[in-house]
């Protein structure tokens, strides 16, 4: 499909990024999927009447992220921003060359945000006159916004998890590191404690000898 409204369809957005994904496997770190800076781009694919995110490196999809009313972007640095497809169960992060460029994605981002809440009021307000009564509208409404909203929470949850997984990893390698350091401590604390012991012994022992050589 991406093929179709990418040859056929002019973007809406372009700009260049290097493309990182949370690694699927572990949850743990980020893989990138581009050697360098490709194209992002976002198109309205009026088949379907939704936004796209698409990424493309020669023949290779890279993203094809559908946007959602309720998807959301986190901006973690000045060039770095992620979020989450639900619905393929990935964490996408993109890389921009300066905060221009990240600021050029999140304002086009949000422009087709709103179109697509505003596009999702419409539909619903469509199919609301084709249902048999109000009550089922609010149900089967509702229970899209509940299946949306839990497949992002799951993936948030996910995501989470592994990452509160790796601290828990990284505070018991600290505590490890601690322990064997007491360990050496108290070692070397139990000798010192020992030798004292013996220097008190040998002193005594010469007092002793001293003390008879005098009476000699």
């Amino acid at each position: 499909m991406y093929e179709i409204y990418c040859s056929e369809q002019s973007p809406l957005f372009t700009c260049k990024a290097h493309i990182f994904q949370v690694d699927p496997d572990t949850r743990k770190s980020w893989i990138p999927l581009s050697n360098g800076a490709v194209n992002v781009q976002i198109f309205h694919d009026s088949v379907k009447n939704v936004y796209r995110i698409v990424s493309v490196d020669g023949s290779k999809l890279l993203i094809n992220t559908i946007v959602t009313a309720r998807m959301s972007f986190t901006k973690t640095s000045q060039k770095f921003c992620q979020w989450i497809d639900s619905r393929a169960n990935h964490v996408y992060g993109l890389g921009f060359a300066n905060e221009t460029e990240l600021k050029r994605f999140m304002d086009k981002f949000i422009e087709v945000k709103e179109a697509t809440r505003n596009a999702f009021r419409s539909s619903s307000v469509d199919a609301r006159q084709t249902f048999r009564s109000e009550s089922d509208w609010a149900i089967q409404t509702n229970r899209l916004d509940q299946s949306l909203q839990l497949k992002q929470e799951n993936a948030q949850l996910k995501f989470a998890l592994a990452q509160s997984s790796n601290n828990i990893k990284k505070y018991q390698e600290e505590l490890d590191i601690l322990r064997n350091n007491n360990v050496k401590l108290t070692t070397a604390l139990q000798e010192s404690h020992a030798n004292v012991e013996e220097w008190k012994r040998q002193l005594q022992f010469y007092r002793d000898e001293c003390s008879r050589l005098r009476q000699m």
